[in-house]
């Protein structure tokens, strides 16, 4: 293949699977990262991939270009890409000592149930969700601040809630009835920023045994956990010089 404009991208996209307590302690976390790249590079180059602190990547599988027993021996990534999009590799973090995300959710789940009315009740909701001043994420140098987006909450319901009245002061809130599940979509996150889910639930049936665990979905550009980062990008086999760019994500 021959490419009139020779370039590489690469991304680094790490995921934090965390269990928060109610006191904002955590329980249990795992990061994965995934490094995908999108090659449009003429001929047959012989590309190697070093990493920033690559000892802390564990657990490593390889998209079948790469080289294994090279990446064994000197913690180098070495491969002649594929045209267009591949997943380069895949990997576990080394456990880290403690993870701190760059946000936080306090939700209160209350419910009145009285036998003596049917099993017929009501319940109060209120979710607060901020950003918090430090956090574990790891910024470049001259990247600024870090700004959370895609903030999602969902809300599973046990099924004896009849139906709810819920309001947010940011972002839009949807209801399914059939599921029982609530989504509030908040979007971008600002620093130093707090907002608020609230409202009412009807209930029928038996008073719930506990409040159901929230989930808190983020995405934060240009950030990683574990501090894995592109070292070098280095090209052989061709004379032209190609045009690299690098973006991080967790």
């Amino acid at each position: 293949m021959k490419y009139a404009q020779n370039e590489i991208y690469v991304d680094i996209i790490e995921e934090v699977d965390a269990i928060i307590d109610t006191n904002g302690q955590v329980v249990s976390s795992e990061v994965t990262g995934l490094v995908k790249c999108n090659s449009r590079l003429s001929g047959l180059p012989d590309l190697t991939l070093s990493f920033v602190d690559p000892e802390v990547i564990d657990d490593c599988s390889f998209h079948p270009c790469v080289r294994y027993n090279r990446y064994d021996r000197d913690r180098v990534v070495s491969f002649v890409p594929p045209d267009g999009n591949f997943e380069l590799m895949s990997y576990r973090v080394s456990p880290m000592s403690a993870i701190v995300p760059p946000l936080y959710a306090t939700p209160q789940i209350t419910y009145d149930v009285d036998a003596h009315t049917g099993g017929v009740g009501t319940g109060r909701v209120s979710v607060v969700v901020g950003t918090k001043p430090n956090t574990s994420l790891q910024i470049p140098p001259r990247k600024g601040q870090i700004q959370v987006e895609d903030v999602l909450i969902t809300i599973p319901f046990p099924r004896s809630v009849r139906t709810s009245n819920l309001t947010a002061n940011a972002g839009t809130v949807l209801y399914d009835e059939a599921s029982k599940v609530a989504k509030w979509n908040i979007g971008k996150l600002g620093r130093d920023r707090t907002v608020q889910l609230s409202g009412s639930l009807v209930m029928s049936g038996q008073r719930p045994e506990s409040s159901p665990p929230v989930e808190v979905y983020w995405k934060v550009p240009m950030a990683s956990i574990s501090g894995v980062a592109v070292g070098s990008l280095q090209l052989s086999n061709e004379r032209y010089r190609p045009y690299k760019g690098v973006r991080v994500m967790t």
